[in-house]
């Protein structure tokens, strides 16, 4: 999920930056009421809404190839279906978090048994839970996160915790 962000980010701060010091741009604010405007010299001005809509564009090509990256390190074809149920997903995340539990071991030998999958868990938890919230804050500027995604991810998000708590417990393996 960082991966993501990142690359939505740098896609924003590209287009921001290319706005912001270009030396023909300037910020066009029309005192008469009308919508702002943001001038990018010889294309002419562009409305707010055309300046989000360019930002969202280059947003859902950036995750689109962090997307095709992931598939190609996955193994999967452009063409294979990926199943997104939240069971799969969920899988997917837990399984990918839970392999790096002896690196975990490796860096914190202070730890061990029960105490090291407890503080393991608790870590990647909390990077699993950052990642969906970026998510959702990814989503949402998208306008693309409506109940029916919520409750999904809701549950990819409880499906991840019992995985974690399995782990915890003894009733899962890494």
């Amino acid at each position: 999920m960082v991966a993501s962000v990142s690359s939505v980010q740098s896609s924003y701060n590209i287009f921001y930056q290319s706005t912001k010091t270009s030396s023909t741009s300037s910020y066009v604010q029309d005192n008469t009421g009308a919508a702002d405007k943001l001038d990018l010299g010889q294309s002419g001005p562009l409305t707010t809404e055309q300046a989000i809509s360019i930002v969202t564009e280059r947003s859902i090509s950036k995750l689109q190839a962090v997307v095709s990256d992931a598939r190609a390190s996955l193994g999967l074809s452009e063409d294979s279906p990926l199943d997104v149920s939240p069971e799969a997903t969920a899988n997917r995340i837990a399984d990918f978090a839970l392999n790096f539990f002896d690196k975990y071991l490796e860096k914190h030998p202070e730890v061990s048994g029960d105490d090291a999958k407890k503080q393991f868990a608790e870590f990647i938890g909390g990077a699993i839970g950052q990642g969906i919230e970026e998510a959702r804050g990814i989503l949402g500027a998208l306008s693309a996160l409506n109940p029916d995604v919520d409750n999904h991810i809701n549950s990819i998000a409880d499906l991840i915790q019992k995985r974690l708590d399995d782990f915890v417990s003894g009733t899962s393996q890494a």
